[in-house]
């Protein structure tokens, strides 16, 4: 059975993962974020509506998110913390969401995105350092 103690170590590892892919956001250059965006953009016209798209983008804005909050639930959490880490999943969603649609409508990624990006980036990173801290707390 799987005890509170493995769900710590569970977020604890998910945490370090969740914080290293959010560094690049963070030192990303405008005009190379902007040329990956038009990529994107490419690419998911090509892709319309496939399944595979709609998969990805569940995986990245719903089951990823949910996974990583559910382990740090498990892991005995302040209740606190977990409604933060869950709004800020939620307002992240609906930025990510935002600019892909606009992406996809054919319209360029602008410095304002570049921004949000940088602070949800951010965020995602004390979000991630929040956990791993509490969850030593928690177990030391």
């Amino acid at each position: 059975m799987i005890g509170t103690l493995d769900y710590a170590k569970a977020a604890s590892v998910l945490s370090v993962v969740y914080a290293g892919a959010n560094v690049y956001p963070l030192w990303a250059r405008f005009e190379d974020v902007r040329r990956k965006a038009v990529q994107f953009a490419v690419i998911a016209a090509g892709a319309g509506g496939s399944g595979r798209l709609r998969f990805i983008r569940a995986l990245f804005y719903l089951i990823a998110p949910l996974v990583y909050l559910w382990t740090l639930m498990e892991s005995g959490l302040p209740v606190v913390f977990l409604a933060v880490a869950g709004a800020k999943f939620w307002v992240s969603s609906l930025l990510g969401l935002r600019t892909e649609q606009r992406l996809m409508r054919g319209e360029e990624y602008r410095m304002r995105d570049h921004v949000f990006s940088r602070l949800d980036a951010l965020a995602n990173v004390l979000l991630a350092l929040g956990a791993i801290l509490l969850v030593f707390r928690r177990w030391t």
